[in-house]
């Protein structure tokens, strides 16, 4: 199973923007100045009221009705239903970067 370091993950991280590849989700309403705010995208979760945010200059989003949260490759493996693994590929063929040969360092805390 192929390993990605630290360094790599956030390069992956910082060249797809959470704004840009949620917003293919679900339609982002931005208010104020750095938020963005639509109804749940995720799997299991429907809702009539917004409570899912994104905010742009942290490149995070949080849900407060199912309480799910965290970077662009955590949303991009739960939207997609994908491991880890499977994400990073998924993120590294949207921004073409080419993924890394012979890493031995793996990092999942993304």
């Amino acid at each position: 199973m192929p390993t990605f370091d630290e360094k790599f993950i956030e390069e992956l991280k910082s060249k797809n923007n959470i704004v840009d590849v949620v917003s293919r989700y679900c339609n982002l309403v931005r208010k104020g100045s750095t938020n963005y705010w639509a109804c749940c995208p995720l799997p299991g979760h429907t809702e009539k009221t917004p409570s899912f945010t994104v905010n742009e200059p942290g490149q995070f989003y949080h849900c407060f009705g199912c309480g799910a949260g965290g970077t662009v490759l955590q949303f991009i493996t739960n939207i997609e239903s994908l491991d880890f693994v499977e994400g990073v590929k998924y993120l590294a063929q949207r921004a073409r970067i080419e993924l890394p040969e012979g890493d031995d360092g793996v990092n999942e805390a993304y």
